[in-house]
């Protein structure tokens, strides 16, 4: 084979190899975890400020990017829309609120549940004291960590999935005592104690369970569903339509403006079927609040339509 021939088809393959992931990438399920309820845990025998709820959610964040099949939302961004949502109190964050909270995020599906046991149980005596507070001895641990979690359906708040997480860690052995207080949750010392190693058991169990479930339910990733409202102010340059970041609306999103020139009717039914339009404008939203968005004209579409409260608006 002609060398240079040779090395074209080496470059080809290369390139050709390093492109899959790119674009199995756009077939992956996006789903967000919600912080888990960590309320029925009735022996809280830890005494720093572990918000256990939420560094569970975490590590199933990092356990769904490890297996590289879903595309995960930031915990900062779904905190934003639950505050802003007002999904905090107890028992609003449930099945029923998922389709609004989906739709905002954009996302296929939600896991979220409940830590029901996080347990850590050590006997022994120290037998040589180090300095104050810690001790080496002979010590038998047993960390007991069980998940409940549920996999969502974002579109329709059916629960596709029920499933339970569980890690068991036991040990004897001669060990330095553990304080806890200055352990972060998720740290790399925590994950190495019984605890941390019972914890990332129960999550994996739980989200290799919740993964088998997505890719079997038979739906496929969905696509962005593009925002709609319509103008509710115009003036100028100025339009605030009635489409906000309860909607799902950001900064900088750009929306074509659209007038209805005439309602199409099924001449027997009288239903209607159709619709004829004309795009007005281009705008983009400059500021965004829960229910609205002002935004700017980037450029008119029509030469003889300005923009009008009652304009149809959708996300270009």
């Amino acid at each position: 084979m002609n060398r240079k021939l040779f090395l074209w088809l080496l470059v080809l393959v290369i390139f050709a190899t390093s492109a899959l992931p790119a674009l199995g990438a756009e077939k992956l399920y996006k789903i967000a975890v919600l912080p888990f309820d960590d309320g029925s845990i009735q022996d809280r025998w830890w005494d720093g400020d572990w918000d256990v709820g939420t560094g569970i959610s975490d590590e199933f964040v990092t356990e769904f990017l490890n297996t590289k099949k879903f595309r995960l939302i930031e915990r900062e961004q779904i905190e934003k829309v639950i505050q802003e949502q007002d999904f905090g109190e107890s028992g609003r964050v449930d099945a029923k609120t998922a389709a609004k909270i989906g739709k905002i995020l954009g996302v296929d599906f939600l896991v979220m549940g409940r830590v029901t046991e996080f347990s850590l149980k050590s006997t022994g005596v120290s037998g040589i004291s180090l300095k104050k507070g810690v001790g080496l001895g002979v010590k038998s641990t047993n960390a007991i960590v069980a998940i409940d979690a549920r996999l969502v359906d974002a579109t329709t708040a059916e629960i596709i999935a029920s499933v339970t997480g569980k890690g068991d860690k036991r040990s004897t052995n001669l060990s330095v005592a553990v304080d806890w207080e200055a352990i972060a949750f998720g740290s790399d010392e925590f994950r190495a104690t019984n605890l941390g190693k019972a914890t990332r058991e129960a999550v994996a169990s739980a989200a290799q369970q919740l993964g088998e479930k997505a890719y079997g339910s038979g739906r496929g990733p969905s696509q962005p569903v593009k925002l709609s409202g319509v103008v509710a102010y115009a003036s100028g340059n100025r339009v605030i339509i009635n489409i906000g970041s309860s909607s799902g609306a950001k900064q900088d999103m750009v929306f074509v403006v659209s007038r209805v020139l005439e309602v199409v009717k099924d001449p027997e039914t009288g239903e209607v079927i159709d619709e004829v339009t004309e795009a007005v404008a281009e705008i983009k939203a400059t500021e965004v609040k829960d229910k609205s968005a002002t935004c700017t004209v980037l450029k008119k579409l029509s030469g003889a339509l300005s923009t009008a409260v009652g304009d149809k608006v959708e996300q270009k």
